[in-house]
């Protein structure tokens, strides 16, 4: 079993500009490749990645390291698997509800 104390999670977190067509390319370019690699996107500009060792995520952070664009900031994070899981989510007042299907309606 792989532990939560070892095993790794990845965010990166970046600033791209966006002020041009050019530069909004470059961004979804970016966004692009890391999803290419396997990150999930959390926000628009906050990515994850599960590694199961510490050996991947320092190989996918160097290969992030060479795919920067040129105006870019990125910041990578490491997180153990026990930290991350005690990641919390809050949502403000005008959150959408999320209601069940219709579908699953008549199942009750």
């Amino acid at each position: 079993m792989i532990s939560k104390y070892k095993s790794m999670w990845v965010l990166v977190a970046f600033d791209l500009p966006v002020i041009t067509p050019k530069e909004r390319r470059i961004a979804s370019s970016f966004r692009e490749y890391l999803k290419t690699l396997g990150f999930i996107m959390l926000q628009k500009s906050i990515y994850s990645y599960y590694a199961c060792t510490k050996e991947r995520s320092d190989s996918i952070s160097e290969n992030i390291k060479k795919h920067i664009p040129d105006n870019g900031h990125v910041c990578v994070l490491f997180l153990t698997d026990r930290m991350f899981s005690m990641t919390r989510h809050y949502y403000g007042r005008l959150k959408v509800e999320m209601r069940q299907p219709e579908l699953f309606d008549n199942l009750l």
